[in-house]
Protein backbone atom coordinates (compact mmCIF):
# COMPACT_ATOMS: atom_id res chain seq x y z
CA UNK A 1 0.00 0.00 0.00
CA UNK A 2 2.85 2.36 0.87
CA UNK A 3 4.41 1.97 -2.58
CA UNK A 4 1.07 2.21 -4.36
CA UNK A 5 0.42 5.51 -2.59
CA UNK A 6 3.83 6.84 -3.58
CA UNK A 7 3.35 5.78 -7.21
CA UNK A 8 -0.11 7.37 -7.30
CA UNK A 9 1.18 10.68 -5.93
CA UNK A 10 4.03 10.60 -8.49
CA UNK A 11 1.57 10.07 -11.36
CA UNK A 12 -0.66 12.88 -10.08
CA UNK A 13 2.30 15.31 -10.02
CA UNK A 14 1.97 16.81 -13.54
CA UNK A 15 -1.71 17.58 -12.93
CA UNK A 16 -1.17 19.48 -9.67
CA UNK A 17 -0.56 22.96 -11.17
CA UNK A 18 -3.81 22.65 -13.15
CA UNK A 19 -5.72 21.46 -10.08
CA UNK A 20 -4.44 24.42 -8.06
CA UNK A 21 -5.46 26.89 -10.79
CA UNK A 22 -8.97 25.43 -10.82
CA UNK A 23 -9.09 25.87 -7.05
CA UNK A 24 -7.94 29.48 -7.43
CA UNK A 25 -10.99 30.14 -9.63
CA UNK A 26 -13.14 28.70 -6.87
CA UNK A 27 -11.44 31.05 -4.37
CA UNK A 28 -9.97 28.13 -2.45
CA UNK A 29 -6.30 29.03 -3.04
CA UNK A 30 -4.13 32.13 -2.74
CA UNK A 31 -3.62 33.28 -6.37
CA UNK A 32 -0.27 34.90 -5.54
CA UNK A 33 1.26 32.15 -3.41
CA UNK A 34 -0.18 28.89 -4.69
CA UNK A 35 3.24 27.83 -6.01
CA UNK A 36 4.34 27.30 -2.40
CA UNK A 37 2.14 24.20 -2.44
CA UNK A 38 4.40 22.94 -5.22
CA UNK A 39 7.43 23.32 -2.95
CA UNK A 40 8.60 26.63 -4.41
CA UNK A 41 9.67 29.60 -2.30
CA UNK A 42 11.65 32.83 -2.58
CA UNK A 43 12.57 32.88 1.11
CA UNK A 44 16.02 31.94 2.35
CA UNK A 45 16.78 29.07 4.68
CA UNK A 46 17.34 29.93 8.34
CA UNK A 47 19.38 27.80 10.72
CA UNK A 48 17.91 26.28 13.89
CA UNK A 49 14.50 26.11 12.26
CA UNK A 50 11.48 24.64 14.10
CA UNK A 51 8.63 23.63 11.80
CA UNK A 52 4.97 23.47 12.83
CA UNK A 53 2.70 21.85 10.23
CA UNK A 54 -1.05 22.37 10.65
CA UNK A 55 -4.12 22.16 8.44
CA UNK A 56 -6.50 25.05 8.92
CA UNK A 57 -7.58 27.91 11.15
CA UNK A 58 -8.53 25.84 14.20
CA UNK A 59 -5.16 24.11 14.34
CA UNK A 60 -3.08 27.26 13.85
CA UNK A 61 -5.04 28.84 16.72
CA UNK A 62 -4.25 25.82 18.89
CA UNK A 63 -0.48 26.25 18.44
CA UNK A 64 -0.59 30.05 18.76
CA UNK A 65 0.32 30.01 22.51
CA UNK A 66 3.27 27.73 21.74
CA UNK A 67 4.52 29.87 18.84
CA UNK A 68 4.13 33.01 20.96
CA UNK A 69 6.25 31.35 23.65
CA UNK A 70 9.04 30.11 21.38
CA UNK A 71 9.30 33.14 19.13
CA UNK A 72 10.67 35.04 22.14
CA UNK A 73 13.80 32.95 21.70
CA UNK A 74 15.64 34.87 18.98
CA UNK A 75 17.97 31.91 18.39
CA UNK A 76 15.05 30.02 16.88
CA UNK A 77 13.34 30.48 13.55
CA UNK A 78 9.78 29.18 13.44
CA UNK A 79 8.24 28.00 10.19
CA UNK A 80 4.48 27.46 10.14
CA UNK A 81 2.87 25.70 7.19
CA UNK A 82 -0.90 25.74 6.74
CA UNK A 83 -3.36 24.71 4.05
CA UNK A 84 -6.05 27.40 4.09
CA UNK A 85 -6.12 31.12 3.36
CA UNK A 86 -7.93 31.88 6.63
CA UNK A 87 -5.10 30.27 8.62
CA UNK A 88 -2.58 32.55 6.91
CA UNK A 89 -4.69 35.61 7.74
CA UNK A 90 -4.63 34.57 11.40
CA UNK A 91 -0.85 34.08 11.27
CA UNK A 92 -0.34 37.50 9.70
CA UNK A 93 -2.41 39.28 12.34
CA UNK A 94 -1.26 37.38 15.42
CA UNK A 95 1.98 35.45 14.96
CA UNK A 96 4.07 37.23 12.35
CA UNK A 97 7.41 38.48 13.68
CA UNK A 98 11.06 38.79 12.72
CA UNK A 99 11.67 35.09 13.43
CA UNK A 100 8.39 33.50 12.31
CA UNK A 101 7.69 32.46 8.71
CA UNK A 102 4.52 31.29 7.03
CA UNK A 103 4.33 29.05 3.96
CA UNK A 104 1.46 27.16 2.41
CA UNK A 105 1.95 23.45 3.04
CA UNK A 106 3.48 21.41 0.22
CA UNK A 107 1.24 18.87 -1.52
CA UNK A 108 2.11 15.30 -0.54
CA UNK A 109 3.93 14.45 -3.76
CA UNK A 110 7.41 12.82 -3.40
CA UNK A 111 9.23 15.38 -5.59
CA UNK A 112 7.49 18.35 -4.00
CA UNK A 113 8.07 17.31 -0.39
CA UNK A 114 11.71 16.46 -1.08
CA UNK A 115 12.23 19.91 -2.57
CA UNK A 116 10.50 21.48 0.45
CA UNK A 117 12.43 19.52 3.11
CA UNK A 118 15.81 19.98 1.40
CA UNK A 119 15.24 23.72 1.23
CA UNK A 120 14.08 24.33 4.81
CA UNK A 121 16.16 21.71 6.65
CA UNK A 122 14.12 21.77 9.91
CA UNK A 123 15.76 20.80 13.19
CA UNK A 124 12.42 19.65 14.61
CA UNK A 125 9.25 18.92 12.60
CA UNK A 126 5.97 19.11 14.54
CA UNK A 127 2.83 17.81 12.86
CA UNK A 128 -0.39 18.86 14.61
CA UNK A 129 -3.57 16.81 15.16
CA UNK A 130 -4.42 14.59 12.18
CA UNK A 131 -1.90 15.81 9.60
CA UNK A 132 -0.72 12.35 8.60
CA UNK A 133 0.77 12.73 5.11
CA UNK A 134 2.96 9.68 4.28
CA UNK A 135 5.48 11.25 1.86
CA UNK A 136 5.93 14.41 3.91
CA UNK A 137 6.37 12.47 7.15
CA UNK A 138 8.84 10.02 5.65
CA UNK A 139 10.98 12.79 4.13
CA UNK A 140 10.96 14.92 7.28
CA UNK A 141 11.99 11.98 9.46
CA UNK A 142 15.21 11.60 7.45
CA UNK A 143 16.69 14.89 8.62
CA UNK A 144 14.83 15.99 11.77
CA UNK A 145 13.23 14.95 15.00
CA UNK A 146 9.58 14.28 14.25
CA UNK A 147 6.68 14.92 16.64
CA UNK A 148 2.94 14.35 16.27
CA UNK A 149 1.39 16.90 18.62
CA UNK A 150 -2.16 16.85 20.00
CA UNK A 151 -2.94 13.84 17.82
CA UNK A 152 -6.61 13.22 17.08
CA UNK A 153 -7.96 10.14 15.36
CA UNK A 154 -11.71 10.30 14.80
CA UNK A 155 -14.00 7.29 14.72
CA UNK A 156 -14.26 7.58 10.93
CA UNK A 157 -10.49 7.88 10.49
CA UNK A 158 -9.92 4.85 12.70
CA UNK A 159 -12.36 2.79 10.62
CA UNK A 160 -10.46 3.73 7.44
CA UNK A 161 -6.98 3.11 8.86
CA UNK A 162 -8.02 -0.32 10.15
CA UNK A 163 -8.17 -1.47 6.54
CA UNK A 164 -4.57 -0.29 6.05
CA UNK A 165 -3.10 -1.26 9.39
CA UNK A 166 0.39 -2.08 8.08
CA UNK A 167 0.49 1.13 6.08
CA UNK A 168 -0.57 3.19 9.11
CA UNK A 169 2.04 1.49 11.32
CA UNK A 170 4.77 2.29 8.79
CA UNK A 171 3.76 5.94 8.81
CA UNK A 172 3.35 6.33 12.57
CA UNK A 173 6.71 4.66 13.32
CA UNK A 174 8.45 7.67 11.81
CA UNK A 175 7.46 9.82 14.79
CA UNK A 176 9.91 10.10 17.67
CA UNK A 177 7.12 11.10 20.07
CA UNK A 178 3.36 11.60 20.05
CA UNK A 179 0.94 13.44 22.33
CA UNK A 180 -2.77 12.65 22.12
CA UNK A 181 -5.65 14.98 22.89
CA UNK A 182 -8.09 12.43 24.30
CA UNK A 183 -8.52 8.88 25.59
CA UNK A 184 -10.33 7.81 22.43
CA UNK A 185 -7.24 8.52 20.32
CA UNK A 186 -5.05 6.76 22.90
CA UNK A 187 -7.17 3.60 22.56
CA UNK A 188 -6.95 3.75 18.77
CA UNK A 189 -3.16 4.04 18.90
CA UNK A 190 -3.01 1.10 21.29
CA UNK A 191 -4.93 -0.92 18.70
CA UNK A 192 -2.11 -0.16 16.23
CA UNK A 193 0.47 -1.19 18.88
CA UNK A 194 1.87 2.34 19.12
CA UNK A 195 3.83 2.80 22.35
CA UNK A 196 5.57 6.18 22.16
CA UNK A 197 2.62 8.42 23.05
CA UNK A 198 1.36 10.28 26.09
CA UNK A 199 -1.83 12.14 26.99
CA UNK A 200 -1.04 15.60 28.35
CA UNK A 201 -4.41 17.17 27.53
CA UNK A 202 -6.06 18.79 24.54
CA UNK A 203 -4.03 21.77 23.34
CA UNK A 204 -7.20 23.50 22.17
CA UNK A 205 -8.21 24.07 25.79
CA UNK A 206 -5.27 26.45 26.20
CA UNK A 207 -6.56 30.00 26.28
CA UNK A 208 -5.07 32.50 23.87
CA UNK A 209 -5.96 36.15 23.41
CA UNK A 210 -5.24 37.09 19.84
CA UNK A 211 -5.17 40.48 18.19
CA UNK A 212 -8.71 41.73 17.62
CA UNK A 213 -9.18 43.80 14.45
CA UNK A 214 -12.71 44.89 15.45
CA UNK A 215 -14.02 44.01 12.02
CA UNK A 216 -17.49 43.86 13.59
CA UNK A 217 -19.03 46.51 15.79
CA UNK A 218 -21.88 44.89 17.71
CA UNK A 219 -23.52 47.72 19.62
CA UNK A 220 -26.69 46.01 20.78
CA UNK A 221 -26.88 42.21 21.06
CA UNK A 222 -30.33 41.96 22.68
CA UNK A 223 -32.34 38.93 21.48
CA UNK A 224 -29.49 37.51 19.44
CA UNK A 225 -27.95 34.11 18.84
CA UNK A 226 -25.34 32.66 16.48
CA UNK A 227 -25.09 29.54 14.34
CA UNK A 228 -21.39 28.71 14.03
CA UNK A 229 -19.60 26.69 11.31
CA UNK A 230 -22.84 25.86 9.52
CA UNK A 231 -22.60 23.41 6.64
CA UNK A 232 -24.67 24.13 3.56
CA UNK A 233 -27.04 21.23 4.32
CA UNK A 234 -27.86 22.86 7.68
CA UNK A 235 -28.68 26.35 6.39
CA UNK A 236 -32.38 25.51 5.94
CA UNK A 237 -32.57 24.50 9.62
CA UNK A 238 -31.04 27.79 10.75
CA UNK A 239 -33.45 29.77 8.59
CA UNK A 240 -36.37 27.83 10.09
CA UNK A 241 -35.17 28.61 13.61
CA UNK A 242 -34.90 32.31 12.75
CA UNK A 243 -38.41 32.33 11.33
CA UNK A 244 -39.76 30.56 14.40
CA UNK A 245 -38.11 33.08 16.75
CA UNK A 246 -39.44 35.96 14.62
CA UNK A 247 -42.99 34.87 15.46
CA UNK A 248 -42.32 35.39 19.17
CA UNK A 249 -40.01 38.41 19.13
CA UNK A 250 -40.55 41.68 17.27
CA UNK A 251 -36.78 41.99 17.06
CA UNK A 252 -34.45 38.97 16.71
CA UNK A 253 -30.91 38.85 15.34
CA UNK A 254 -29.46 35.63 13.96
CA UNK A 255 -25.75 35.45 13.12
CA UNK A 256 -25.16 32.78 10.47
CA UNK A 257 -21.48 31.82 10.20
CA UNK A 258 -21.02 29.38 7.27
CA UNK A 259 -18.36 26.70 7.38
CA UNK A 260 -17.45 27.39 3.73
CA UNK A 261 -17.54 30.94 2.34
CA UNK A 262 -17.73 29.71 -1.26
CA UNK A 263 -21.41 28.90 -0.57
CA UNK A 264 -22.32 32.50 0.31
CA UNK A 265 -24.15 33.26 -2.96
CA UNK A 266 -26.31 30.16 -2.64
CA UNK A 267 -27.09 30.97 1.00
CA UNK A 268 -28.10 34.50 0.02
CA UNK A 269 -30.46 33.04 -2.55
CA UNK A 270 -32.06 30.79 0.07
CA UNK A 271 -32.56 33.71 2.45
CA UNK A 272 -34.05 35.89 -0.28
CA UNK A 273 -36.51 33.14 -1.20
CA UNK A 274 -37.82 33.27 2.38
CA UNK A 275 -38.14 37.09 2.25
CA UNK A 276 -35.93 37.50 5.32
CA UNK A 277 -34.14 40.78 5.85
CA UNK A 278 -30.38 40.24 5.99
CA UNK A 279 -27.02 41.97 5.75
CA UNK A 280 -23.46 40.89 4.99
CA UNK A 281 -20.83 41.68 7.61
CA UNK A 282 -18.32 42.70 4.92
CA UNK A 283 -20.72 45.40 3.68
CA UNK A 284 -22.29 46.56 6.95
CA UNK A 285 -20.00 45.78 9.89
CA UNK A 286 -22.01 47.72 12.49
CA UNK A 287 -24.81 45.72 14.13
CA UNK A 288 -27.26 47.78 16.17
CA UNK A 289 -30.79 46.52 16.92
CA UNK A 290 -30.92 44.74 13.59
CA UNK A 291 -34.03 42.63 13.07
CA UNK A 292 -33.03 39.92 10.66
CA UNK A 293 -30.20 37.62 9.68
CA UNK A 294 -26.52 38.58 9.74
CA UNK A 295 -24.64 36.54 7.14
CA UNK A 296 -20.94 36.39 8.06
CA UNK A 297 -19.03 36.40 4.77
CA UNK A 298 -15.51 37.01 6.09
CA UNK A 299 -12.90 35.22 8.16
CA UNK A 300 -11.74 35.88 11.73
CA UNK A 301 -14.81 37.59 13.18
CA UNK A 302 -16.29 34.71 15.19
CA UNK A 303 -14.56 35.71 18.42
CA UNK A 304 -16.01 39.20 18.16
CA UNK A 305 -19.45 37.63 17.94
CA UNK A 306 -18.81 35.32 20.91
CA UNK A 307 -17.87 38.35 23.03
CA UNK A 308 -21.36 39.81 22.65
CA UNK A 309 -23.63 36.92 21.62
CA UNK A 310 -23.82 34.19 24.25
CA UNK A 311 -26.15 31.62 22.66
CA UNK A 312 -24.37 29.45 20.10
CA UNK A 313 -25.35 26.49 17.95
CA UNK A 314 -22.40 24.49 16.59
CA UNK A 315 -22.77 23.29 13.01
CA UNK A 316 -21.81 19.99 11.45
CA UNK A 317 -23.92 18.28 14.11
CA UNK A 318 -27.32 18.15 12.37
CA UNK A 319 -25.67 16.12 9.60
CA UNK A 320 -23.37 13.11 9.69
CA UNK A 321 -20.26 15.25 9.55
CA UNK A 322 -19.36 14.76 13.19
CA UNK A 323 -19.65 18.31 14.52
CA UNK A 324 -17.27 21.25 14.79
CA UNK A 325 -15.01 22.11 17.71
CA UNK A 326 -16.95 23.99 20.47
CA UNK A 327 -13.95 25.09 22.51
CA UNK A 328 -13.75 28.67 21.17
CA UNK A 329 -17.29 29.75 22.14
CA UNK A 330 -16.83 27.91 25.46
CA UNK A 331 -13.85 30.16 26.21
CA UNK A 332 -16.16 33.16 25.88
CA UNK A 333 -18.65 31.79 28.44
CA UNK A 334 -21.28 30.97 25.80
CA UNK A 335 -24.12 28.49 26.13
CA UNK A 336 -23.57 25.93 23.36
CA UNK A 337 -26.11 23.72 21.61
CA UNK A 338 -25.41 20.90 19.19
CA UNK A 339 -27.15 18.13 17.26
CA UNK A 340 -26.75 14.36 17.49
CA UNK A 341 -23.64 14.04 15.31
CA UNK A 342 -20.64 15.10 17.40
CA UNK A 343 -18.40 12.04 17.05
CA UNK A 344 -15.43 14.19 15.96
CA UNK A 345 -15.35 15.85 19.40
CA UNK A 346 -16.99 13.32 21.72
CA UNK A 347 -14.71 13.84 24.71
CA UNK A 348 -14.77 17.64 24.46
CA UNK A 349 -18.57 17.67 24.45
CA UNK A 350 -18.65 15.27 27.42
CA UNK A 351 -16.36 17.67 29.29
CA UNK A 352 -18.59 20.65 28.46
CA UNK A 353 -21.88 18.90 29.18
CA UNK A 354 -20.71 17.87 32.66
CA UNK A 355 -20.24 21.57 33.39
CA UNK A 356 -23.60 22.57 31.85
CA UNK A 357 -21.85 24.52 29.10
CA UNK A 358 -23.23 22.53 26.17
CA UNK A 359 -26.50 20.71 25.50
CA UNK A 360 -27.77 18.21 22.95
CA UNK A 361 -30.85 19.20 20.93
CA UNK A 362 -32.60 16.89 18.47
CA UNK A 363 -33.84 19.26 15.75
CA UNK A 364 -34.54 22.85 14.74
CA UNK A 365 -37.81 23.00 16.75
CA UNK A 366 -35.99 22.02 19.91
CA UNK A 367 -33.26 24.53 19.16
CA UNK A 368 -35.87 27.30 18.90
CA UNK A 369 -37.30 26.32 22.30
CA UNK A 370 -33.86 26.31 23.94
CA UNK A 371 -32.95 29.71 22.50
CA UNK A 372 -36.24 31.15 23.79
CA UNK A 373 -35.53 29.68 27.24
CA UNK A 374 -32.07 31.29 27.28
CA UNK A 375 -33.41 34.67 26.13
CA UNK A 376 -36.14 34.58 28.78
CA UNK A 377 -33.77 33.53 31.58
CA UNK A 378 -30.97 36.04 31.65
CA UNK A 379 -29.73 34.80 35.02
CA UNK A 380 -28.69 31.36 33.71
CA UNK A 381 -25.71 30.11 35.69
CA UNK A 382 -22.45 31.00 33.98
CA UNK A 383 -19.82 28.33 33.47
CA UNK A 384 -16.37 29.58 32.58
CA UNK A 385 -13.54 27.47 31.24
CA UNK A 386 -10.99 26.57 33.87
CA UNK A 387 -7.90 28.79 33.66
CA UNK A 388 -6.08 26.20 35.78
CA UNK A 389 -6.76 23.55 33.13
CA UNK A 390 -5.46 25.89 30.42
CA UNK A 391 -2.25 26.63 32.32
CA UNK A 392 -1.70 22.97 33.17
CA UNK A 393 -1.94 21.78 29.56
CA UNK A 394 0.21 24.65 28.29
CA UNK A 395 2.99 24.00 30.81
CA UNK A 396 2.97 20.24 30.17
CA UNK A 397 3.18 20.84 26.41
CA UNK A 398 6.06 23.30 26.71
CA UNK A 399 7.97 20.94 29.01
CA UNK A 400 7.43 18.14 26.49
CA UNK A 401 8.57 20.21 23.49
CA UNK A 402 11.60 21.69 25.29
CA UNK A 403 13.16 18.24 25.24
CA UNK A 404 13.35 18.46 21.44
CA UNK A 405 13.54 22.17 20.67
CA UNK A 406 16.06 23.52 23.17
Amino acid sequence: MRYLYKIFTYILGPLLPLILKIRIKKRKEDPFRYSEKLGETTLKVNKNLIWFHVASLGEVKSIAPLVTHYKKNKNLTILITTVTISSYIFFKKNLKSENTIHQYAPIDNPKIVKKFINHWQPKVSIFVESEIWPNLIEEASKISKLILLNCRISKNSFAKWKFFKKFFNKIIQNFDAITVQNEETAKYLEYFNVKNFQNIGNLKFVQYKHHNENLLNIINSKNSWAAMSIHFQEVEDIIEVHQSLSKKYSQITTFLIPRHLNKISKIKQMINEKNIKFKLTSEEPTIDNFNGLILVDQFNVADEIFEKVKIIFMGGSFIKHGGQNPIEPARFDCKIFHGNYIFNFTEIYKFLEKRNISKLIANSNELSDEIIFCLENKDIEKNKMSINLSDEIFNKTINFLDNYIL
